[in-house]
């Protein structure tokens, strides 16, 4: 026959139930302690031959004595647990205002009420930061205008700011049309790994756009949720997009009129020329010149046209672990007519396409001694770099002229220079940012010249 097993949890109920309290243990110690002393005395005194009514009396005495101290020990020690439970289940229930009082000459009781009471006001000190970071918390969330929703383990929203109720049109009255698209835009960020974000076509209530969508996970009673961050980019990238327009616009028709505005020009000269066919001859020269022109700036055009090319078609990079020492020395070497100055002997191998990284130093290199031999005045080019933890950072240091127009440094096509092209720079910065890293350029506060600096993540 079988027989049905007690859960663990009830035997341990059923054996603390039989268990005799704790100030009941005291107060049984106490008397355990007491009564074989008081039995010795009164055998002592009948073995003594003491009065028969001393004995008695002194066993009443003694008894009554016994009987008061131990029942104050079970008050005393009754109370001051209660208490301390008491104070205990107001910190369970959230009430932390309650507070226990010392007892005098209670050292070890005392120690124990202190180290209650400062647990109650640590705790109480915590709710009301916890309180007031969430108060804050709350507002940020409900007027930030990046939509949050929290989606549970099985793909349900859980929580949703006023923004994301704007952007879904969640309310009292939307319909389960609209809410079912919306939900079925919302899976396709399942694709996106934590931690990273991506810009992806959504369409939200009917209304199609581009959004950054950034996810995270945490976790909720011991399970993994997930939380999306959505930004409506469509105005922004708009924008940015009118500007770049705008800006390659603007430098195209600028060079573009330059070429045609003295092609035009010549020839009407040439038009006039040769409508007067006695004049052919004598005009030879001219004619052979304003052709030469005119070829010169078709030639102009195409090469123009080559470097938009460039610009827009640049290959991925190859990487291989590459020697910054060696292949920095291998391009000073191309300059020994200028005063070039390598301050760093450590060696650091990265992983990098070795030729774009070349051209981006060379090109650098190039700049600061043009800038150098411009200023009129003796300089030096210095290169140096370091690594701050996971960051390799190269700095290469003129005392030419500095930047004049800082702002117009990477637009495609400016240039200050009278033979120079304008993507040079555009060119640096495509490579370095296709290595994930950064190209910047900025007038040295110490002294007259420029410093360029290269970051790359190791």
């Amino acid at each position: 026959m079988n027989k049905t097993a007690k859960p663990q949890g009830e035997q341990v109920i059923n054996n603390s139930d039989k268990k005799k309290s704790f100030e009941a243990q005291l107060t049984q110690l106490s008397l355990f302690a007491s009564l074989p002393i008081f039995i010795l005395l009164i055998w002592v005194m009948i073995y003594a031959k003491i009065s028969i009514y001393l004995i008695l009396l002194t066993a009443l005495l003694g008894s009554l004595v016994l009987a008061y101290c131990h029942n104050k020990i079970h008050q005393k020690s009754s109370y001051q647990f209660r208490s301390l439970s008491n104070l205990l289940d107001a910190m369970v229930q959230g009430d932390y205002s309650l507070r226990s009082r010392h007892s005098e000459g209670d050292k070890a009781l005392n120690e124990l009420v202190d180290s209650i009471n400062s647990l109650a006001v640590r705790l109480n000190k915590q709710r009301i930061e916890s309180i007031e970071s969430q108060l804050l918390l709350k507002t940020v969330i409900n007027h930030i205008d990046v939509a949050i929703i929290a989606l549970n383990e099985n793909s349900e929203m859980v929580l949703t700011n006023p923004a994301a109720n704007a952007l879904l049109q969640l309310s009292d009255e939307s319909s389960d049309i609209t809410f079912n698209d919306s939900f079925k835009q919302l899976a396709q960020v399942d694709n996106i790994v934590s931690g990273q974000s991506q810009v992806m076509p959504l369409t939200f209530a009917g209304q199609q756009g581009k959004f950054n969508v950034h996810v995270e996970e945490y976790r909720d009673k011991g399970k993994q949720q997930k939380l999306l961050f959505i930004t409506d980019v469509s105005t922004m990238l708009r924008s940015e997009e009118r500007n770049a327009w705008q800006a390659l616009v603007r430098v195209i028709s600028h060079e573009i009129n330059n070429s045609l505005s003295p092609i035009a020009s010549i020839s009407q000269s040439l038009k006039r020329l040769l409508t007067r066919q006695e004049e052919v001859a004598e005009h030879k020269d001219y004619l052979i010149e304003g052709l030469t022109v005119v070829a010169q700036r078709t030639n102009n055009l195409a090469n123009f046209v080559n470097s938009y090319k460039q610009i827009a078609s640049l290959p991925e990079p190859k990487k291989q672990i590459t020697s910054i020492s060696s292949l920095v020395n291998k391009i000073s070497g191309l300059y020994q007519s200028q005063h070039i100055e390598i301050q760093t002997s450590v060696d650091v191998c990265l992983l990098i396409d070795a030729v774009q990284i070349e051209q981006v130093l060379i090109n650098l290199v190039k700049n600061a001694a043009e800038a150098i031999k411009n200023s009129g005045a003796e300089g030096k080019v210095t290169i140096s770099w370091q690594q701050q933890g996971k960051v390799f950072k190269l700095a290469i240091k003129d005392d030419g002229t500095g930047v004049s127009n800082p702002d117009n440094l990477f637009v495609p096509f400016y240039t200050t220079k009278a033979q120079g092209s304008g993507i040079g720079l555009v060119l640096c910065r495509q490579i370095i940012e296709a290595h994930g890293g950064k190209l910047t350029l900025a007038n040295r506060t110490e002294s007259r010249g420029c410093i360029a600096i290269i970051e790359l993540t190791i």
